[in-house]
């Protein structure tokens, strides 16, 4: 029986308030059509807690000491009791119809589904291909049927790349898979001086 159950799983590390609450609210907006969805938030030993998360509807809140970006999502994992799931980066901007696209290809009965998706607005500069397998590398350009990850996690030796190293080992041309050409993410560059690929940049971390 589907319950449309979809677990969106955020991992948050001193994130903007602005940009987490803009994610929360349109979450919640669309949750009027879609109740059974849970948010699960994994606070990865920020400096001040995001306690005004709590403020919003269908939270799961955890916080653990902060170990880095893949212990934070192996915790998601764990904590995720959806049929299916997703991941959203904190700091990204998610479509006004992201769940119903998200929920009415699961419906569907797939594995896994690839989406497009832009970065800072712009359409042209992400566009993907119609080769499902692999088309990207970010884990938030998917959606997955919970247990398709079978005993896989997130390699907790890397800092960066964690995505590219996860994503083999859990999309296979054999799951019933499809990619879906609508725009449902927004991937933030510009400004965004607080993520990983900003810090490796500028030789934050190596």
């Amino acid at each position: 029986m589907i319950l449309d159950k979809l677990s969106v799983l955020i991992p948050a590390y001193n994130p903007d308030e602005k940009q987490l609450r803009g994610i929360l609210a349109s979450l919640n907006r669309q949750m009027t059509e879609f109740p059974n969805v849970e948010i699960v938030i994994v606070d990865d030993g920020s400096d001040i807690p995001p306690l005004y998360v709590g403020e919003y509807k269908g939270i799961v809140y955890a916080r653990q000491p902060n170990c880095g970006e893949p212990v934070a999502r192996n915790t998601l994992l764990s904590l995720a009791r959806g049929e299916w799931f997703t991941f959203i980066d904190c700091d990204d901007e998610i479509s006004d119809d992201y769940l119903s696209v998200v929920i009415g290809n699961m419906r569907e009965g797939y594995d896994w589904v690839s989406y497009n998706w832009t970065c800072d607005g712009s359409r042209s500069a992400a566009l993907q291909n119609k080769e499902t397998l692999m088309i990207n590398c970010a884990v938030w350009a998917y959606s997955f049927k919970n247990g398709v990850q079978g005993n896989e996690l997130f390699n907790i030796n890397l800092r960066l790349g964690c995505d590219t190293d996860w994503l083999p080992r859990v999309l296979k041309h054999e799951h019933k898979h499809k990619h879906d050409d609508r725009v449902i993410y927004n991937y933030r560059w510009d400004g965004n001086d607080n993520s990983l690929c900003h810090k490796k940049l500028r030789g934050e971390i190596r």
